[in-house]
């Protein structure tokens, strides 16, 4: 008896959750990509992602340094773009700053990343994701550089 209840109040939860979802309203990280009739992405509506580069090649550093770095984009897209994160691949590559609101077509903006190389050594290749309301979904930028471990350190 106890089963058929709970199994009652899980069905009766989800309908309750259906009955007025058109009705909801959705928050801002939500944006739309134009569909045509059928549901297919229109993709000459999207926004678009573009990068000044995607590659920074740092060179040789000396174990211990911080690099700071900014990638500039530009939305060459015909909808308005929205980033909702930027992620590095390990906790020495810190994203610093980046637009939390919309950047309209035509509208570019910063992405600062700060790089430490402390117990770091040899060729570095470290990746940040960007991730937004693009297709694909992911867009990843690298800072490549060779950390050189000083003679007193070894």
């Amino acid at each position: 008896m106890r089963a058929k209840y709970i199994i009652a109040m899980v069905v009766l939860a989800l309908f309750a959750g259906c009955e007025d979802s058109e009705n909801r309203s959705v928050g801002t990280e939500m944006i739309d990509i134009p569909t045509d009739e059928e549901g297919m992405v229109d993709q000459d509506e999207i926004p678009v992602i573009e990068f000044n580069e995607t590659t920074f090649e740092v060179g040789r550093i000396t174990q211990g340094e911080i690099i700071n770095h900014t990638f500039e984009f530009t939305n060459t897209g015909e909808a308005p773009l929205v980033i909702t994160s930027v992620d590095g691949s390990c906790g020495c590559t810190i994203p610093r700053s980046y637009p939390k609101g919309k950047v309209m077509p035509g509208e570019g903006g910063k992405i600062e990343v700060e790089y430490n190389s402390d117990g770091k050594a040899g060729v570095q290749k470290v990746s940040i994701i960007v991730s937004a309301n693009t297709i694909p979904a992911a867009t990843q930028l690298l800072i490549k550089t060779e950390v050189v471990v000083p003679d007193n350190m070894k």
